[in-house]
């Protein structure tokens, strides 16, 4: 579960001298498309300066960072989803790494009030497991106005339960086989603006930014249940074999744009240091590193329509590929060959849900990738 929440937001109470205030009319709506990039950092760009706490603005140019790799994400209305029943104060359903966080946007806050994903994908579990997570307590992503001088500290947690049948390797079940297991993740939130200024992305455009830092928490405890005993907590002996629960710290230094209301660079620091690990960012397909770079260079969506409910149409600047539609656990569920620039691709009765795909060259490299939602 590590990976599963990986929204990037900005929470802060506005001081009324600040120069950049970022208010909920800021924060994306339904239809809100952007492309994001990663970059390893490795080695760290020449130039590469995160700036510092100060009240005085500051100038920040990451227009050197490299886009590894592009995936898009989208602000989707929650209606049509079949989650969506179960968290009916949804505003926005946002497809984030294998699952969807279902979003409340108020006038002061945003809150994940629930998850639907494929929690075996996320927590390395052996099999699959879809299922929909109500917060206990909502995650507070986003607190307004935000501005700089301002802090949030929250408490987020998501308990859910699910039937152990295939979930306990063979290896362990010797020892812990129980009925049922329960996993409950505590995220802890600290978050702080501490600076304010202008950003130069890769794309040559400029925003006016607040720098937040954040320190965020996540302690995962599990259980097992029985007939005869009820629910037990793990040893954490085990847990620690087995590769679940326990503490996990991650540091962030995160710059927010007014325009966007949303970030435009995301670093991951080692957090005694401060130094930088790897970072996320505002991207686009002229930035990609493709082998169809005379698709994504020119701007064209290599897969349309993105929802789609019954058929997709796939890019290929004219070159011959061979798509493979996988789940989020990496089965492959289908696999076609590409003749046709624009050729549609009938998806079998796909269910709803999200989707992974790859598209091989005659090499049988990966020539591209991506994610598409299914939604009927």
């Amino acid at each position: 579960m590590k990976k599963l929440l990986p929204l990037l937001f900005i929470g802060a109470i506005g001081s009324a001298n600040a120069q950049v205030i970022i208010n909920s009319s800021d924060f994306p709506g339904q239809g809100t498309t952007f492309w994001l990039a990663n970059d390893n950092l490795s080695p760290i760009p020449l130039g590469f300066d995160l700036g510092s706490a100060s009240a005085t603005a500051q100038n920040w140019d990451f227009s050197m960072l490299e886009t590894d790799s592009l995936y898009e994400i989208e602000f989707y209305d929650p209606a049509p989803f079949d989650q969506n029943e179960d968290f009916p104060g949804a505003d926005l359903a946002l497809d984030q790494f294998g699952g969807y966080a279902f979003i409340e946007v108020g006038t002061s806050d945003v809150e994940i009030i629930g998850i639907a994903a494929d929690f075996g994908v996320a927590l390395g579990l052996p099999v699959p497991f879809e299922a929909s997570v109500e917060a206990e307590n909502p995650w507070k992503l986003f607190q307004f106005p935000a501005s700089y001088g301002t802090a949030f500290l929250d408490t987020a947690v998501f308990d859910f339960r699910l039937d152990s049948d295939g979930l306990v390797p063979a290896q362990f079940a010797s020892f812990w086989d129980p009925d049922s297991v329960r996993i409950k993740r505590t995220i802890y939130m600290d978050a702080a603006v501490d600076a304010e200024g202008t950003l130069t992305n890769v794309l040559e455009e400029t925003h006016d930014v607040l720098r937040q830092t954040v320190v965020e928490t996540n302690l995962d405890s599990i259980w097992g249940w029985t007939a005869d005993d009820g629910w037990e907590p793990l040893d954490p002996t085990i847990a620690g074999i087995i590769g679940v629960g326990g503490l996990d710290m991650v540091y962030r230094t995160r710059f927010i744009s007014k325009t966007m209301g949303y970030y435009v660079v995301d670093i991951e620091t080692d957090g005694a240091a401060g130094a930088p690990l790897n970072a996320t960012f505002l991207s686009g397909p002229s930035e990609c590193c493709t082998s169809i770079e005379e698709v994504v260079a020119s701007g064209q969506t290599v897969l349309y329509p993105n929802p789609t409910s019954d058929n997709i149409r796939i890019r290929t600047g004219g070159d011959i590929y061979q798509l493979n539609i996988m789940d989020m656990s990496g089965k492959l569920l289908q696999s076609e060959q590409l003749t046709i620039d624009g050729q549609t691709v009938e998806l079998n009765g796909l269910a709803n849900g999200l989707y992974v795909y790859q598209m091989l060259d005659e090499a049988d490299k990966i020539a591209h990738t991506g994610r598409f939602s299914v939604i009927k």
